[in-house]
């Protein structure tokens, strides 16, 4: 059986790519690939990504229409637009979440197959261009392993690229062919990349477009058959897009536009450009010389060194059009501290609900993948010889420089605490854990067992009364904040006693006492060990 596989490996190039791509994903994210279905990312965003993965299962097979209000933030209404919502991966993961899998190994496995789709995306595309298979491989290998990735390890959707190079690859085909298939490709693929992360369809979106325009210019004579199918392809996005976009829209309504001051802080430079993760074997140096979230986008010398060579590659024009798209997401990515992202800022309104335009790097090193191919095909002509030992050097130095393991991961308990058994046990409430606003995350993937609304909630918007709500709390259980509670619906109040300092919780629970309208319903151990108190409040009469 295993000589059948490694035949149709052979035979079908994208299953050894993917093989590959594969093997070198696990040994990047290593320790990852043994903790499966205990371990994630040592940060809050996995358990949040989890939460959103669990919800949209939910929300799918129970109440669809209302997919985006979201049990976090009570009363809010589109809550699960207040971040990306995942709905791509949502949907991919929902049967094994239906069938009840770990939700952390579901997590896990998202997370792996976004990043070896994302190379063999990048395989096709390359393949299509160079028409070379180690090429295409090579290619592939940059998009997979780009340090870019492990200064999002703790990101979900924002490893979800594959849709990238498929949709540039259906636009060449659009103008190659002059179908309408490959129109509807184009447009079919925009789609799923907004559906797999917001900011990267709308990214892609510009990115598409310059490459369109660029074709157009460079291939005259191809423009007529290729505008209609790709007006074709326009509509089909938009018209699957608007539904998804409305709750987004309106949350940017009720919300208002990202302050300029946290999209600058989210904003590269062009340092940023020199500055790798941390985590990384040989560059990690740079991370401590330059300080800046989500702006360490150091690509590699290696991947630099063949995009370089790539723009001798024939037809020339090909390379130094993914050169100038390449350069265009690298100024976008600087946004404020750039004049066209300040432009888009402030003259559309959708680019207003973006924190971090940082992130455009990713298409810059999609193009530059690309133009990586080109550079080892012109390598390859150079040394056609010793080709086997280019092949194998290159796959190689782009593995090592790469390397950033090994990686913090952090336990997360799956087996349900007696505390949230108890909650399944009664009526769909409204309720509030405390401490408040230190463990949202973890209320949240306690949450996807028992769905009561909480007024609790973690996401990348927090509305305004929320943080007033949050502030009130912090001399609970006094009136002022016993009154929000009540206007809030609220019936049980959860306090876990283990992150509280002895004396503390001694006088919480005096206060607590005191009062003749919080009624004691039980306590229960929750998932570190600790007793969880649950006090019901009385509705006043």
């Amino acid at each position: 059986m295993a000589a059948a596989v490694l035949t149709r490996a052979v035979r079908h190039p994208l299953l050894s790519a993917v093989a590959l791509l594969s093997a070198l994903t696990v040994i990047m994210t290593w320790p990852q690939a043994l903790h499966l279905s205990s371990r994630v990312p040592g940060h809050d965003d996995p358990l949040f990504s989890i939460w959103r993965l669990a919800w949209i299962a939910h929300a799918l097979r129970h109440d669809p229409r209302h997919l985006f209000d979201a049990n976090i933030f009570y009363p809010h209404l589109r809550t699960l637009a207040y971040s990306d919502a995942m709905l791509f991966e949502g949907i991919v993961a929902a049967p094994f979440l239906w069938a009840g899998m770990n939700p952390v190994l579901v997590y896990n496995l998202m997370f792996f197959a976004g990043i070896v789709s994302s190379g063999a995306g990048m395989f096709v595309l390359a393949h299509y261009l160079t028409g070379d298979h180690a090429a295409a491989l090579v290619s592939a290998v940059v998009f997979t392993v780009a340090p870019y990735r492990i200064e999002h390890f703790i990101h979900l959707e924002l490893q979800w690229t594959m849709w990238m190079p498929l949709t540039l690859w259906a636009l060449h085909r659009t103008f190659d062919a002059g179908t309408y298939r490959f129109g509807f490709l184009t447009g079919l693929f925009l789609w799923l990349q907004i559906i797999s992360c917001v900011y990267y369809g709308a990214f892609l979106l510009l990115i598409t477009s310059a490459l369109a325009v660029l074709l157009a210019v460079t291939r005259r004579s191809e423009v007529a058959r290729a505008i209609g199918p790709l007006c074709a392809g326009g509509v089909v996005a938009a018209a699957l897009t608007l539904p998804y976009a409305l709750p987004y829209l309106a949350a940017t309504v009720e919300l208002g536009p990202r302050p300029a001051g946290q999209v600058l802080q989210f904003s590269a430079d062009w340092g940023s450009y020199l500055s790798a993760p941390y985590q990384n074997w040989f560059w990690g140096w740079t991370a401590w010389a330059y300080d800046g979230n989500e702006r360490h986008l150091f690509p590699g010398v290696i991947a630099i060194g063949l995009a370089a060579v790539g723009l001798a590659w024939q037809p020339r024009r090909l390379a130094w059009i993914y050169a100038a798209i390449g350069l265009l997401a690298v100024v976008l990515s600087l946004g404020l501290n750039g004049a066209l992202y300040s432009w888009l800022y402030h003259h559309l309104f959708a680019f207003r609900g973006f924190r971090a335009p940082a992130r455009f790097a990713i298409l810059a090193c999609c193009a530059m993948s690309v133009l990586a191919g080109f550079g080892y095909l012109v390598l390859q002509r150079i040394a056609y010889p010793a080709r086997r030992v280019l092949f194998v050097a290159t796959l190689v130095a782009l593995g090592l420089e790469s390397g950033s393991a090994p990686l913090a991961l952090a336990a997360q308990p799956t087996t349900l605490p007696p505390v949230y058994r108890y909650l399944q046990t009664v009526a769909p409430s409204v309720i509030v854990e405390f401490p408040i606003s230190s463990y949202e995350p973890t209320f949240m993937f306690w949450s996807t067992y028992h769905w009561h609304w909480l007024v609790n909630g973690y996401s990348g918007y927090r509305p305004d009364d929320v943080v007033e709500t949050m502030s009130l709390m912090e001399s609970f259980p006094d009136e002022e904040s016993i009154e929000r509670l009540r206007a809030l619906k609220v019936r049980y109040v959860l306090v876990h006693q283990a992150f509280y300092q002895h004396e503390d919780f001694a006088d919480l629970m005096s206060d607590i006492v005191e009062r003749g309208d919080l009624i004691p319903a039980g306590h229960y151990r929750d998932w570190v060990g600790g007793d969880t108190h649950i006090f019901e409040l009385r509705t006043r009469n």
